[in-house]
């Protein structure tokens, strides 16, 4: 699962599909971020791109919708960003940057070694001294090895930022866009200024989503074989195949069919991980 480019995502072959995930208030754009992102995985999807955040708010007493550009930091993203965005409503002023000093909880992740008991099975050399001949006879040892893996969690702090005032009235926190990067792009992403305008009309097929972040999603294994070929390098199953099997499998046990990639995406557990 990759982040990237348009162009990019586009040339993969795989057939887009909008990926939109609700949230509310108080919440983390980090943890938001990469949320989205194992959601998408899990639901089949190769590759991720043009992804937003969108927070609703009031400018003069009129509801508008604030929404900023998840970008790599590629020429051609930066260079469309900066354009005017076509068969949109008029933007609005951006909202003007404050400075407070706030107590919040902050989503981290830092790497850690932990234990782990696993069964080994290993064979063990028996002489028969009757036939005087050498058998492997197969055993079982509980053994114990230590394995990386990234702990991610809120730290409470008290910090003085800047933000925009759209998001202190949400309590929002914005991104550390360098741990999405880590785990889902080869790319340094930016995200672009804020850009108001009033909410689009909702239909009975795009129901309201006040707080959102909406991408586009390159595969769905809805639309492919259940099963994978091999992955470079000897690897029997990748970290991706490993959340698809993990999602089938609990959706199998609940009885539940997902009838879009969007609403398997949505039925994906937030904190499901591949171990």
């Amino acid at each position: 699962m990759t982040l990237t480019t348009r162009e990019e995502a586009a040339a993969s072959g795989f057939k887009p599909w909008k990926l939109s995930v609700a949230f509310g208030a108080r919440q983390d754009g980090t943890q938001l971020l990469l949320d989205f992102m194992k959601r998408a995985e899990a639901a089949g999807g190769h590759y991720v791109s043009d992804v937003h955040i969108v927070l609703a708010s009031d400018q003069d007493g009129e509801p508008v919708e604030c929404r900023t550009e998840i970008v790599p930091e590629s020429s051609v993203e930066i260079g469309r960003t900066l354009q005017s965005t076509p068969g949109r409503t008029e933007m609005r002023h951006h909202m003007v940057p404050v400075t407070k000093t706030v107590f919040e909880s902050q989503f981290q992740c830092q790497s850690v070694t932990e234990p782990r008991t696993v069964s080994e099975t290993y064979y063990e050399s028996q002489y028969d001294s009757s036939s005087k001949t050498t058998r492997s006879v197969p055993r079982t040892r509980m053994v114990t090895r230590f394995e990386h893996r990234q702990k991610c969690g809120h730290v409470p702090m008290m910090r003085t930022v800047t933000r925009f005032e759209y998001q202190f009235r949400s309590e929002y926190i914005p991104p550390r866009l360098e741990l999405v990067s880590r785990q889902y792009t080869r790319w340094s992403l930016k995200e672009t200024l804020p850009a108001c305008a009033p909410p689009s009309p909702r239909t009975g097929d795009s129901p309201s989503m006040p707080h959102r972040v909406e991408g586009e999603v390159y595969g769905c294994s809805l639309e492919q074989a259940p099963d994978e070929p091999q992955q470079k390098g000897g690897e029997s199953e990748s970290r991706s195949l490993k959340l698809r099997r993990q999602y089938r499998q609990s959706a199998m046990e609940k009885g539940l069919v997902p009838a879009s990639c969007q609403e398997l995406a949505l039925q994906v557990p937030p904190d499901i991980e591949a171990p």
